[in-house]
């Protein structure tokens, strides 16, 4: 049975409300709002005013761990996060955001499910401001979404990284651009962590808009100061020393290669990701390679992903990568998802993998089921 706790109650009546609100047919909400006029000044005093935000019900299901205490368990979860993005001027732009996370387990099962976000939290997602340098770049200092491009393998995308990054993106042509993108970051992971982050990628895309293109991408990321993670036990999967320490460094170059095909106006794309730590002298390539036939983000449709990976055990940096696979590092797994989107803002989505740590004898599973809401 799933335990859910009075605090989940709350938030699942929460979403059930803001969904709809949301999906009201309102044609003008603010028409007989007396403080209309307030609003709609306050509004105007900013060049864009945007909010954007998501939520989602989760429901976790995990089966044959390689572990005494709880090898089998089953969960619920909920997220919401909020925001707005603020354009100060034509070149300058803030951007603000909340995050609420409640669960059936409580905060102290986060180390022992390798998770990478408290089970019950209220935190700031985003707050940062961004610089219009050019045309074509941008510097963004504050925490944020990570600027590059990386996949599942190298880097967990709910994880916020704070510091100062830039962007750069030049049209090669009719339908191709360069990026360069880099920057120096702190981790921000749990419990005070003070890990440093130095990162650049570049990148080039061929044929964007058309029926069929392709993408090439290489970065180069240095991760230091990992001793906070270490001693907080979120070392996890990476090899270690005596006291437990990470046993190497980690400095990763990162090649990643796709391609985006339309096929009588339906979508498939492919990727294959390839990394190695040079850094570290054994154990230390990891490799992805998926495909995607569909879209169910933003629009009405259906979408199934197959993914495959092997993450040798020092890869990679364990506390980073996505915890929706349950092991980081020294493992071995395929997945698959099914998602189909309502409407622009409301998908439903089953995602299931089949991994196995490389020391157990046996694989793990474990299927996710989300609704999910994008505004």
């Amino acid at each position: 049975m799933i335990n859910i706790s009075p605090y989940l109650l709350i938030h699942l009546l929460l979403l059930s409300v803001m969904t709809s609100v949301c999906m009201a047919d309102v044609e003008d909400p603010l028409a007989d709002d007396p403080l209309a006029e307030q609003l709609i000044d306050i509004d105007e005093s900013f060049e864009r005013f945007e909010f954007f935000g998501d939520a989602q019900l989760r429901g976790d299901v995990v089966r044959d761990l390689p572990r005494m205490i709880e090898p089998e368990f089953q969960r619920m979860t909920s997220r919401i996060r909020a925001g707005a993005i603020m354009g100060v001027t034509d070149s300058i732009e803030i951007g603000l955001a909340a995050k609420i996370n409640l669960s059936s387990q409580a905060n102290s099962e986060t180390r022992f499910n390798l998770d990478n976000e408290r089970a019950d939290d209220i935190t700031v997602d985003q707050l940062f401001a961004r610089f219009d340098v050019t045309e074509n770049s941008s510097v963004l200092i504050g925490q944020s979404v990570f600027p590059l491009r990386l996949s599942p393998m190298l880097w967990d995308s709910d994880l916020r990284p704070q510091g100062i990054s830039f962007q750069y993106n030049q049209s090669v042509g009719d339908f191709s651009s360069f990026e360069l993108t880099g920057g120096t970051f702190l981790g921000n992971h749990l419990f005070g962590d003070s890990s440093r982050i130095n990162a650049v990628q570049a990148g080039l895309n061929i044929g964007e808009g058309t029926s069929f293109g392709y993408n090439a991408a290489i970065a180069y990321l240095d991760f230091d100061n990992l001793g906070d993670l270490a001693r907080n036990d979120l070392r996890r999967t990476n090899s270690s020393v005596a006291g437990g320490g990470f046993a190497e460094e980690f400095k990763l170059i990162d090649v990643k290669l796709g391609t985006n095909i339309r096929w009588n106006n339906f979508p498939i794309r492919a990727g294959v990701d390839l990394v190695k730590n040079v850094a570290a002298s054994d154990d230390n390539i990891g490799g992805r390679v998926d495909v995607v036939f569909g879209k169910s983000i933003g629009q009405r449709g259906i979408e199934l992903g197959l993914v495959a990976q092997r993450i040798q055990q020092d890869a990679v940096v364990a506390p980073f990568n996505d915890d929706d696979w349950w092991f980081a590092t020294n493992m071995r797994g395929v997945g698959g998802w099914l998602a189909y989107g309502f409407s622009e803002s409301i998908r439903a989505k089953v995602t299931v993998f089949h991994e196995r740590l490389d020391t157990a004898e046996n694989n793990n599973n474990r299927a996710l089921f989300d609704l999910q809401y994008f505004f």
